[in-house]
């Protein structure tokens, strides 16, 4: 679960992370501009930015500082394993205040691949959004062939709505599926014990 999730409802407009997450194994903190190196040499690996939208190919220092610099609509945490403490990926929630929902995405770095810190990071940020932020809603997107973050969004516990196209910076237009949770479904996996 996470630090003190409830200790107050965020505005939405605040559009930054402003305290970490705990979970189990991991440790989610805001992004800072120290983590720039760890995320340009993470996503420099192909088959992690071909897998995300907004990533460009090929990945450069420059482009991590400016993701750092201007997220944006995005809340944005660093994935760093208690064991360690090293920056292994990014959990984010890019925000629609004006219905109040929002667009979860995460990568891991290859070498921290086949733990289960997306599903554990996932998790974690998707209570945050629904508790700390109030929304109505999350949804999620993937590329077809990605398997890896299939299996976390079903571990999740969204449900599949239907299948489309997305625009890519590194790899073009692909096929995609999409993916959603709505409050009471969020709210039945937590009372179930599902989604810990």
């Amino acid at each position: 679960m996470t630090e003190d999730l409830t200790e107050r409802r965020e505005d939405l407009s605040e559009r930054r992370a402003t305290r970490a997450l705990v979970t189990p194994r991991l440790r989610l903190r805001p992004v800072a501009k120290t983590d720039a190196e760890a995320i340009a040499n993470l996503i420099s690996d192909r088959d992690v930015a071909k897998m995300l939208s907004r990533v460009p190919w090929p990945y450069h220092l420059e482009d991590a500082e400016a993701f750092i610099a201007n997220h944006g609509d995005e809340i944005v945490f660093a994935i760093c394993p208690k064991a360690g403490g090293d920056l292994a990926g990014l959990c984010s929630l890019k925000l629609n205040p004006e219905v109040r929902r929002a667009e979860i995405g995460y990568w891991i770095g290859r070498p921290y691949w086949g733990n289960g810190y997306a599903t554990e990071a996932a998790q974690s940020v998707i209570d945050y959004g629904f508790v700390a932020l109030d929304l109505r809603a999350i949804d999620v997107s993937c590329r077809v062939i990605n398997e890896a973050s299939r299996r976390v969004i079903w571990k999740c516990g969204f449900h599949f709505c239907g299948n489309g196209m997305i625009d890519t910076v590194a790899s073009g237009r692909v096929a995609s599926e999409h993916f959603t949770m709505d409050r009471s479904c969020w709210t039945s996996l937590k009372a179930w014990g599902c989604g810990k």
